[in-house]
């Protein structure tokens, strides 16, 4: 089992300095003893994506928070908040497709490949979760996954089965 609060201290270092030059502070209010069942590499891996993105796309002088909740004792549901300008409604469903960009212009300004969201897609249905987005536009955005939570529930799917799992085909050969 993995203790998810640690998982989102490291990366919130990794980040630091990307925040600071935007003047963002980064908020990570999820409880100290929750645990989930997740490779913690995976697991660093989507939550960087989706911190990297808020720190991107938020409004400067922002926040960005981690938080995490249990739902019915089974998973935990894990939230990376921005105040930034939001998604229109008709690209919410679109924002996990390989690279599909709500703002192309600023996309560029940004640089990136539009794969983040689809990778993060791929890692969280691998570990049995969902993902998905709360957003409105000029209120800020929350991207949540579920993961099997570790305490009286047993992981969905092997972490040695996730782990030999080709890599997501990114279509870049």
């Amino acid at each position: 089992a993995l203790v998810i609060f640690h998982s989102v201290d490291q990366v919130f270092d990794d980040l630091q300095s990307k925040a600071m030059d935007r003047r963002m502070t980064l908020v990570n209010v999820v409880d100290k003893h929750l645990e989930c069942w997740a490779d913690d590499d995976r697991l660093q891996q989507v939550l960087f994506n989706l911190v990297d993105n808020a720190i991107k796309y938020g409004r400067p002088e922002g926040k960005v928070t981690v938080s995490a909740q249990i739902i019915e004792e089974k998973f935990l549901d894990v939230s990376v908040a921005d105040d930034g300008p939001g998604i229109p409604a008709e690209a919410k469903e679109r924002v996990f497709e390989r690279f599909y960009r709500v703002d192309k212009a600023r996309s560029r300004d940004q640089g990136g490949t539009g794969l983040g969201l689809s990778i993060v897609k791929h890692i969280v249905l691998s570990h049995g979760g969902e993902v998905w987005v709360d957003s409105q536009v000029g209120q800020g955005s929350a991207f949540h996954f579920t993961l099997p939570l570790a305490k009286g529930a047993k992981p969905l799917v092997s972490l040695d089965r996730v782990r030999r799992e080709p890599a997501l085909d990114v279509g870049l050969s």
